[in-house]
């Protein structure tokens, strides 16, 4: 398969150790890039230091290019997870599923503290928007965590499946049964 097909397409599958070789490297190549990013945007002057995290975050075209890295490595770790799911047989918007479960967890927390530091909040309304947010977290988690032992373990659909040929090949898939 092509680097650009492996890295941005969401289409055939991949084996496991692929996935692992290629998250790990592309995740270490992000972080590197990032990283280079900062300390120029440090030494350029092109950065602010945020009082709360006291973390540097690059301003200007910098910040532009550590963004497009950021949502880089996201569309790559995506593609990479819906080829291990295409392995699996299972469909890939299982990560759409595990994304919005994540996003509302965060918003339904953001809201439960918020509604908690409201001037004489409801007992009954701190009470319910934080088990909305635990009940979001959970499923988050679960699904965060069943995806993880798909994706990183189980072993794909020996012979072809609906996403495409054994990624293990022919002889490799008879040989193991």
């Amino acid at each position: 398969m092509p680097l650009i097909e492996l890295l941005f397409s969401f289409k055939g599958r991949m084996q496991r150790l692929y996935w692992w070789v290629t998250t790990i490297a592309v995740g270490a190549a992000a972080g590197a890039i990032t990283t280079i990013l900062d300390v120029a945007a440090k030494s350029s002057g092109e950065a602010i230091l945020n009082p709360e995290t006291h973390q540097v975050e690059p301003t200007g075209i910098l910040g532009i290019a550590a963004l497009a890295v950021g949502m880089a490595n996201l569309w790559i770790n995506f593609a990479l997870s819906v080829k291990r799911l295409h392995d699996r047989d299972r469909t890939g918007w299982w990560v759409v599923w595990q994304t919005l479960a994540l996003f509302i967890a965060v918003i339904a927390i953001v809201v439960a503290v918020v509604v908690a530091k409201e001037e004489s909040p409801s007992p009954e309304l701190v009470t319910a928007s934080y088990v909305v947010a635990g009940v979001f977290g959970v499923a988050a988690f679960v699904i965060s965590i069943w995806l993880f032992i798909e994706i990183g373990f189980l072993r794909g659909t020996q012979g072809p499946n609906r996403y495409g040929p054994d990624p293990l090949g022919a002889a490799q898939a008879e040989a193991s049964i």
